[in-house]
């Protein structure tokens, strides 16, 4: 995957700005940019670059934002936010979709053989598996979608989960 050295994120920026209650001068300021260079990414003038979008990531604990910067810096290998027309976007919609996804992704997992090696499958089997790969993706956006309701209602930092997890993720030798 490569990362964007910059990208467009003027309606992230908007989003975050409305929503962490913030004018230019204080989007300038915390980005260390001048009050003319914030106006232009947000109105899209101008990209915003790798660096201010690394800082930007560790200045606001917003999770809609930061997978909105990651999604536009990684040319969409990460999970998008769900925004569309036909998804409520409550909690507990959220969370229904996410179980749904989930259980659709375990039963296509349980159907797909991946014993055989990759360069043995036929045709069909490989179809299997680019529909497993799909379902997967379809669970972990709606997982990611469900963390950003979550900290969004909630106000428990998904950062700090991830920080206070890595710990016992290298107890369990997950982590190196």
């Amino acid at each position: 995957m490569e990362i964007k050295k910059s990208a467009k994120v003027g309606q992230a920026i908007e989003r975050l700005m409305k929503s962490e209650e913030l004018n230019g001068s204080q989007l300038a300021m915390d980005l260390n940019v001048s009050r003319q260079h914030g106006s232009h990414m947000k109105t899209g003038r101008r990209n915003m670059p790798q660096d201010i979008a690394q800082e930007s990531i560790r200045t606001y604990d917003n999770p809609e934002y930061i997978t909105d910067i990651m999604f536009e810096f990684s040319s969409g290998y990460t999970p998008p936010v769900f925004r569309g027309k036909n998804l409520e976007r409550h909690r507990l919609a959220i969370e229904q979709m996410t179980i749904c996804e989930m259980e659709e992704a375990i039963r296509t997992m349980r159907a797909v053989c991946l014993v055989k090696p990759p360069q043995q499958l036929d045709k069909t089997e490989r179809e299997n598996v680019g529909n497993l790969i799909d379902e997967i993706l379809d669970a972990r956006t709606f997982i990611d979608n469900l963390l950003i309701q979550l900290q969004s209602e909630y106000k428990i930092s998904i950062k700090k989960r991830i920080a206070a997890c890595i710990p016992r993720w290298k107890a369990r030798g997950w982590l190196g």
